[in-house]
C-alpha cells in the first residue's frame, strides 16, 4: 500500500466501536452489485479438474453458493479449482430481491441451504439476527478485527458483537463525475481541484446553483433527492437504535433538513433511484455527480454509459466518504463443510491468490488492510479493471487512500433494515412534493416505522 495508508495503519492499533456505523444501499436498496440482467435462477455445477493432475488426492467436496453476479461466481470458482481440484461447486443464480426469502425457505425445509451465504444491505440486519452464521472472530477462524478496515468490521458486526462475515469487496463511496461536464460548469476535471470546490455541503450547494444557472437548467449537479438522501445518511452512522427504541430525530433530522434545502433550491435533478430516467441520465449528461462505491463502477456507471470510456472520474464526496451497499460473505453454521467454506472465503476475499485475481478481473478490493500496506502492492501498480474507463485514474489508490481510511459503517440490525424501508417510502413522497418540510418528513418517517414496528418507541 502506499505511504499514506501505511503510516496510518502501522501507527497504532485500530480501535473499533462495535456499535457505530452506517449504510444501507441508497434507495437501493441498491445495496448491491447485482446484475440487472441476471434473472434466471438456474443451478449449475462446476466440475473439478483431475486430482491427479493437480497432485491432490483428497475426497471431493461440494460447496453450495448462491450469488447474483454470474461472471464473478463462475470465474472465481473455476480459478479456485485450479489449485483445489477436490472442491466442486453447486451454484445458483438468485436475484438480490429474492435471496432472503429463498434462503429462509431453505432454512425452514432444512434442504439446499448454501454453505456460503451472501448478505446485501437490503436484508443483512435480518439475516444476521437469525443466529445461523459462524462468528469468524472465534475458533477455528480467529479473524482479527484490527486487520480489517473500520467500516468493514462495523458492517459485519452481529447483534451481540459477533463478526458474522467479511466484505465481498469494499463499499466506501465517493462521487463518480462526468469529466466533460465538470470542466464546462466547474472549470476542472482534476479530482484534487474538484474536491476543493465541493469539499463541504455548503460549497456543494453553491456550486449546484451555479451549474443550474450556467446550463439553463439542462444540467444539475446531482440526479435527485432519493440519491442524495442515500449519501447523507451514509455519512452519519450512529447508535440511534437501542432494541425497540429508535431515535430518528437524532439520526435523520439533519439528513432531511439538508436534503429538503437542496431539493427546494432546485439544484437536484428529477431522476430517482432505479428508474429509466436515472439510467439514461448517465450517457445523456444530465447530471455531474453520482455516488460511486467500487461495485457501482460497473453496475451503475459503465452499464448505463457503455460508450463512456474516459468520460468519468472519481472524487471524494463533500465532508468525506460514506458506505454505499456492499455484500457480506458468511458461513452457514450447520454447513457440513465449514472448514472448506472458510478456506474458499480466505482465498477469494481475504488474503489468498483469489484476491489479486478478483481485483485484476473485476476490480474487487478486499476489506483487509494488509494487501495495501506496501506502496508497491499490485493494488497500486497494476491497472485496475476500470482505470481506463475512469480516464486513467488509479481507482484502487483513490478508493483506499482518499476514501476508505476514515469511512465508518452502520452496524446492521433487523430494525435498521425496517427504518431504511420506511425512509425510502418517505423520500419517494418528498420527491413528488418539493414543498414538504423536514419536520413533516420526519413525522411521516415516524408514522411509517410505527406501522411496521407497532411496539417500537420512536423519538
Amino acid at each position: 500500500m502506499n505511504k499514506k495508508i501505511s503510516s496510518t495503519l502501522l501507527a497504532a492499533a485500530l480501535v473499533v466501536s462495535l456499535l457505530a456505523g452506517c449504510v444501507p444501499s441508497t434507495a437501493p436498496a441498491s445495496s448491491e452489485a447485482a446484475d440487472p440482467g441476471s434473472t434466471a435462477p438456474e443451478s449449475t455445477d462446476t466440475a473439478a479438474e483431475s486430482s491427479e493432475a493437480a497432485g491432490d488426492t483428497g475426497d471431493a467436496i461440494t460447496l453450495r453458493i448462491w450469488d447474483w453476479d454470474e461472471a464473478h461466481l463462475t470465474h472465481m470458482t473455476a480459478f479456485y479449482q485450479q489449485t483445489h481440484p477436490n472442491i466442486q461447486f453447486e451454484t445458483l443464480l438468485v436475484q438480490t430481491t429474492d435471496y432472503m426469502q429463498k434462503f429462509q425457505s431453505s432454512l425452514a425445509s432444512g434442504t439446499d441451504v448454501p454453505d456460503i451465504v451472501l448478505g446485501e444491505l437490503a436484508y443483512r440486519g435480518r439475516l444476521f439476527e437469525l443466529g445461523i452464521l459462524e462468528d469468524l472472530s472465534q475458533e477455528p477462524y480467529n479473524v482479527k478485527k484490527e486487520d480489517m478496515f473500520d467500516f468493514a468490521v462495523q458492517l459485519q458486526t452481529g447483534p451481540n458483537g459477533e463478526l458474522l462475515g467479511v466484505e465481498q469487496q469494499i463499499c466506501p463511496s465517493g462521487f463518480a463525475f462526468r469529466r466533460d461536464l465538470a470542466k464546462e460548469y466547474l472549470g476542472t476535471d482534476d479530482p484534487a481541484e474538484l474536491f476543493e470546490l465541493i469539499s463541504t455541503w455548503d460549497a456543494f450547494e453553491e456550486q449546484g446553483k451555479a451549474v443550474v444557472e450556467k446550463s439553463g437548467g439542462a444540467v444539475t449537479i446531482f440526479p435527485g433527492i432519493s440519491v442524495m438522501v442515500g449519501v447523507l445518511k451514509g455519512q452519519e452512522p450512529s447508535t440511534y437504535i437501542d432494541g425497540d427504541t429508535i431515535n430518528i430525530t437524532e439520526r435523520y433530522k439533519p439528513v432531511l433538513e439538508r436534503a429538503v434545502r437542496m431539493n427546494q433550491s432546485g439544484i437536484l435533478g428529477k431522476q430517482e433511484n432505479n428508474t429509466p430516467a436515472l439510467n439514461s441520465g448517465f450517457a445523456a449528461g444530465e447530471f455531474i455527480f453520482y455516488p460511486c462505491p467500487p461495485w457501482a463502477m460497473k453496475w451503475s456507471v459503465q452499464v448505463n454509459d457503455p460508450e463512456g470510456t474516459g468520460r468519468w472520474g472519481l472524487v471524494k464526496a463533500p465532508d468525506g466518504g460514506f458506505t454505499n451497499g456492499g455484500t457480506s460473505v458468511s458461513i452457514y453454521s450447520d454447513s457440513p463443510h465449514k472448514a472448506e467454506a472458510w478456506e474458499y472465503i480466505q482465498y477469494t476475499y481475504c488474503d489468498g491468490d483469489g484476491v489479486r485475481e478478483a481485483f485484476e478481473q473485476f476490480g474487487f478490493m478486499t476489506g483487509f488492510k494488509a494487501p495495501y500496506e506496501d506502496e508497491s502492492s499490485y493494488f497500486f501498480t497494476t491497472k485496475g479493471a476500470y482505470d481506463d474507463y475512469f480516464g486513467g485514474q488509479n481507482m484502487a489508490d483513490y478508493y483506499i487512500n482518499e476514501i476508505s481510511l476514515e469511512t465508518q459503517g452502520q452496524v446492521q440490525t433487523k430494525n435498521e433494515v425496517t427504518v431504511l424501508e420506511a425512509l425510502n417510502a418517505v423520500v419517494a413522497q418528498m420527491a413528488n412534493d418539493t414543498s414538504m418540510t423536514a419536520d413533516r418528513a420526519l413525522e411521516l418517517l415516524g408514522q411509517e416505522i410505527t406501522t411496521m414496528l407497532p411496539d417500537a418507541t420512536i423519538n
